[in-house]
């Protein structure tokens, strides 16, 4: 067999940097490990050194953050260390091998063990005696990993002793067959269809890990196939000794399952807990995947609360908790991207005969995505705390406006029944065009050396409705017909269709690819160039592909999303609330989204579109509304700050019951969850201490700019009465006026002036200077620093005796939609730190790498956080911030679009935010809210 020196020489390379710390793996290092493994291997044949070193840099440049942990270890005892010698960890080998094959990124599998350990620390040893109840939540965002962290979970528990291991998927047949199929995959390693276990004799029916030809684990049975759910059949064929063997059970969320799997498992009950049949020694592990659906006790409670034995709860939550009391020892972790229902539940419930509720006392683990994960910072361009810079959108956000005669919003309109007309929107069309040429992309670039063919998806997710989906279906299909028929056509029909697609590819493909390919944030996952002629030879049998796979995936239909066979797949799915829970769209480039929902969890479960897009992220294109864009970036940031809670509450040693949870509530008709979910939760009012608040929604109507350019031209004249801040011992920024011992009045006198966004909430003026006026009465913020920042442009704005050049900041979708102008960040990161001394600095920059040595791995940071920087800055002294915005392609103003930031120094004040909080957080902050007379009647409760 023929040696091949390049690959021979890359597994040495990688293997050399493998051994690095990881704070070592640096560009240097791996040109020097390319080096060392080429000079090894010379004699066998040339290497491309360039070519070797861009591999390594691609498999090491994705850095994966550190998961961030909240646990109570009242009830724990600490085992894994004392322990993980003695496991062999067989099934965890297999699944680790097979993900360095797939992935081909070590340090995201390193990252994975990593994690994974983390999380198994926090279950018990199987080993040691019950009763024990562990309740944990583990949360992430869409499609980021989610199930390949509970698949690691379900092999290292199983390789520790956990004897069953049940896996409850969402409400509908799809997702628990998928589930159970990448279970088949990546822990069993055989098809479940075929066989019930793994040594059922070699060849038959292996799969995944199975045909890896590594050493075969302990026996573990699945119950459950990709065909079949724990039906009666099943219960009643199932002779199995729970004891004796290790059990698997992928199961939906549906009450006639699960009552059958507490009826079988009742059989093997061999004790009593509290006058209640248990199984006393095999130990379970119980993963909820989605578990802010149908879990969740949604009944409202009486009088007494939930102990009482009245109160009947919602029957999956009852027979889930039912299903965890019939084990001594026992293990509940939820797996959600919308963890916001979780919290909100009661946390002291336990319940006479169904026992606790599902609240996290125990834990709660917050993963956070790879650097090479697309999710909604990447697309909408919002802040990374980590990446000490500002991203700008990614420009693959295409706005639909025309959709209302055929879609429209209005519900006696849109109903069940409703039927659209026939003449599809022009975005509609445009978006099925972009399918094409984005499936043609893929498939030229896997026709070259070393690519690889792949699944296509486009989604097209637009009414819940299943008949109006049909509808749906048959039009696209109707479309996608005409275009085959139409293409072989080399009269009008057949030119027009080409040249319509080569418009498109011109206008925008080209373009597109050009703006990510020069983004070093994203160029990564950006393929090769490639031609339009290229592209147009595979046009054809693209659409011979697409007119076949467009499928209705719902309920009612009986099209299903199979992406097992070895050929590639070019599917279109119409759906509604099936693709928007869990179900993985393989090869996902195009969505076409309309459907409003009014929760952040269903918004965000729906939000397909977000995940890794290695090699054709140029390619993807999102086709929705101006109005979801602003609910996807209200959400987003809802969901960061709630990462900044979990953090706040880990740095502070505390406890998911000790520290309640707060969600940043929603604003217009969109609100934090179902109404249901949130009974034990309460609207309360929180504080700008440690805050920055900023205007990224701007108003761009001639009054508003007009208004805010003379208060913006008004503070530069004060401030320059103001000392400037001296250019040595203190921070600035590189362009600009910056001026401290401003007086507190000079600043809200620019505040009460200003004309505002009614999107701004967190940035209203009005609270703003209510905050500051009441703070000064306390002796704080009586000084400012202000600064009015310049950026990089030639184009400058005019403050009278000065002039300025303008920052650029591009706008989230399209830039017009009702006068606004609206931006993911307008803060430079560097900014925050302007008036502070070196030593303020310093000191801000220590404490954010020591953070950061905790959260992010070896991933040093550019500048301090602006967590960091707030926490150093005097409470007597507050910094605004103002920025003459630039307003990218839009010309046709005349003056600048003035944004501002207040950043707040971190103190104990009255609050302004309102948000959603549970119990234990109301509690917590009860005396403080009746201490201040001001704010008790802004809480809710």
């Amino acid at each position: 067999m023929q040696i091949d020196a390049n690959e021979l020489a890359l597994n040495m390379a990688e293997k050399i940097v493998l051994d690095l710390p990881r704070a070592e793996r640096t560009a240097e290092k791996l040109r020097e490990a390319a080096n060392v493994a080429a000079s090894a291997v010379q004699t066998l044949g040339q290497v491309d050194l360039q070519a070797l070193v861009r591999e390594l840099e691609s498999r090491f440049v994705v850095w994966v953050p550190r998961e961030i942990t909240v646990s109570d270890p009242s009830q724990h005892e600490p085992w894994y260390a004392l322990h993980r010698e003695k496991i062999t960890f067989d099934y965890w080998r297999r699944y680790e091998a097979w993900l360095g094959r797939r992935w081909r990124r070590p340090q995201a599998v390193e990252a994975l063990d990593e994690s994974t350990d983390g999380i198994l620390d926090l279950l018990e040893n199987p080993a040691r005696p019950g009763p024990w109840d562990v309740r944990g939540m583990v949360y992430g965002q869409v499609q980021s990993g989610k199930t390949a962290s509970y698949t690691g979970i379900t092999c290292k528990a199983v390789d520790a002793g956990y004897q069953v291991v049940i896996v409850l998927t969402g409400v509908h047949e799809s997702l628990r067959s998928q589930t159970q199929a990448r279970l088949d995959r990546e822990f069993l390693g055989f098809n479940s269809t075929v066989r019930r276990q793994s040594d059922d004799g070699p060849g038959l029916g292996q799969i995944g890990v199975g045909a890896l030809g590594m050493k075969l684990p302990p026996t573990c049975i699945s119950l459950t196939s990709t065909e079949q759910d724990f039906t009666t059949r099943v219960y009643e064929s199932s002779a199995i000794d729970l004891r004796r063997v290790r059990l698997l059970v992928v199961a939906k969320k549906n009450r006639g399952v699960l009552e059958n799997l507490i009826g079988w498992l009742s059989n093997f009950c061999d004790g009593e807990r509290d006058g209640k049949k248990v199984i006393t020694d095999a130990p379970l592990l119980l993963i909820d995947d989605e578990a802010d659906n149908a879990s969740v006790d949604t009944k409202k409670a009486g009088k007494p609360g939930l102990n009482d034995p009245s109160h009947k709860p919602t029957t999956i939550n009852k027979t889930i908790r039912d299903l965890l009391e019939l084990f001594d020892k026992r293990v509940y972790v939820g797996y959600t991207a919308t963890p916001f229902a979780n919290i909100f539940i009661p946390h002291d419930t336990d319940h006479p005969e169904h026992g606790k509720d599902l609240f996290p006392h125990s834990f709660v683990v917050a993963l956070r995505p790879p650097s090479n994960y697309c999710g909604p910072e990447t697309v909408f361009g919002l802040e990374d705390p980590g990446a000490g810079e500002v991203h700008q959108p990614l420009p693959v956000v295409r706005i639909v406006k025309d959709h209302q005669h055929w879609m429209p919003d209005t519900p006696t309109v849109h109903h069940a029944g409703y039927r659209p007309p026939d003449l599809m929107p022009a975005t509609l069309v445009q978006a099925i065009d972009a399918f094409l040429l984005a499936t043609a992309t893929r498939k030229v670039r896997a026709a070259r050396p070393g690519g690889r063919d792949d699944h296509n998806t486009m989604l097209v997710h637009v009414t819940r409705y299943t008949d109006t989906q049909g509808a749906v279906v048959a039009q696209i299909r109707h479309h996608l017909t005409a275009m085959r028929d139409g293409w072989g056509d080399r009269g009008e029909a057949g030119r027009l269709l080409r040249q319509r697609l080569e418009r498109l590819w011109q206008k925008d493909f080209e373009p597109t690819y050009a703006d990510l390919a020069a983004r070093p944030d994203v160029a990564e996952s950006v393929g090769e160039p490639v031609t339009f002629e290229e592209v147009l030879g595979k046009v054809p049998a693209v659409l011979t592909a697409a007119v076949d796979g467009v499928k209705a995936i719902n309920g009612t239909a009986t099209d299903i999303l199979d992406y097992r066979s070895s050929t590639p797949a070019t599917v279109v799915a119409v759906g509604g609330d099936k693709l928007s829970r869990g179900l993985t769209l393989e090869g996902l480039t195009v969505s076409y989204y309309l459907r409003a929902s009014r929760t952040y969890d269903t918004l965000l479960q729906m939000g397909r579109w977000f995940g890794y897009r290695p090699g054709y992220l140029d390619v993807t294109r999102l086709y929705t509304t101006q109005e979801l864009v602003d609910y996807y970036v209200h959400i987003t940031r809802a969901n960061r700050d709630l990462m900044d809670v979990v953090s706040s509450v880990r740095d502070q040693g505390r406890t998911p019951k000790d520290v309640g949870l707060r969600v940043l509530e929603g604003y217009g008709r969109l609100q934090v969850t179902a109404a249901a979910k949130m009974r034990s939760s309460k609207p309360i009012s929180f504080s700008f201490s440690g805050v920055r608040a900023e205007t990224l929604s701007m108003r761009t109507d001639n009054t508003a700019m007009e208004t805010n350019m003379a208060q913006a031209r008004e503070l530069v004249a004060a401030i320059r009465f103001c000392p400037e801040i001296p250019r040595e011992g203190y921070k600035r920024g590189e362009r600009g006026l910056f001026h401290h011992h401003v007086p507190t009045e000079v600043v809200t006198r620019f505040l009460k002036g200003f004309a505002p966004s009614a999107r701004n909430e967190q940035a209203a003026p009005e609270n703003l200077v209510k905050y500051i006026e009441a703070q000064v009465r306390k002796g704080e913020l009586v000084r400012w620093t202000v600064a009015v920042s310049g950026g990089s442009l030639k184009n400058t704005a005019d403050f009278g005796d000065v002039r300025l050049p303008r920052v650029l900041r591009k706008p989230i979708g399209e830039f017009g939609i009702g006068d606004l102008y609206q931006v993911g960040v307008l803060v430079s990161p560097a900014d925050e730190a302007i008036g502070l001394t070196d030593a303020q600095y310093e000191d801000a920059m220590r404490a954010t790498e020591a953070e950061f040595r905790v959260r992010a791995d070896a991933r040093v940071p550019k500048r301090p956080s602006g967590r960091s920087l707030r926490r150093r800055r005097d409470p007597a002294e507050g910094l605004l911030l103002v920025y003459p915005v630039h307003p990218g392609a839009q010309t046709t103003l005349k003056v600048p679009v003035i944004g501002f930031a207040a950043a707040f120094p971190a103190s104990d004040n009255a609050e302004h935010l309102r948000y959603r909080a549970n119990q234990i957080f109301v509690q917590k902050l009860a005396s403080s809210l009746r201490a201040d007379e001001d704010d008790t009647d802004e809480d809710d409760a």
